[in-house]
C-alpha cells in the first residue's frame, strides 16, 4: 500500500517541461526585431493535439503542426517567421515589426516533447 502511495505521489509531481521563450522589446520609431529559440540537443518540438490547437498554440510547416505561439502587446506586429527559422533542426524566429506611436513587445513560446 506504502508502495502505491509513493508512486502515486511521485507521478503527480511530474510536471510538463516549461516552454522555450524569447521576448522582443521595441521602442516606438525604432527598428523590427527578431529573436529565436533553439531546442537543445536531444530534444524536439512537440506536435500539436487537439488541446493545443483549440487554444492557438500550433504553427503549420511543411505539412506538419508544431506547439509555438507569439503574444505581442502594442502596435508592432508580432510573428513567427519563415526566415531563419528551421522546424527539422529546432531553430523558431519570432520578429517583431516597427511600430509607430508607442513601443511593442513580442513573445515567442515553443513546446518541446
Amino acid at each position: 500500500m506504502f508502495i502505491v502511495l509513493a508512486l502515486a505521489s511521485a507521478l503527480l509531481s511530474v510536471q510538463a517541461p516549461q516552454p522555450l521563450h524569447c521576448r522582443i522589446e521595441v521602442a516606438a520609431g525604432a527598428k523590427s526585431q527578431r529573436c529565436h529559440v533553439t531546442v537543445p540537443r536531444g530534444g524536439a518540438i512537440r506536435a500539436c493535439a487537439d488541446t493545443d490547437r483549440q487554444a492557438g498554440h500550433c504553427e503549420a510547416a511543411g505539412g506538419k503542426r508544431y506547439v509555438a505561439w507569439v503574444v505581442g502587446s502594442g502596435p508592432g506586429r508580432c510573428r513567427i517567421t519563415d526566415k531563419k527559422t528551421s522546424w527539422k533542426r529546432g531553430v523558431v524566429s519570432a520578429k517583431l515589426s516597427k511600430s509607430a506611436g508607442a513601443g511593442s513587445t513580442c513573445d515567442l513560446y515553443v513546446e518541446l516533447r
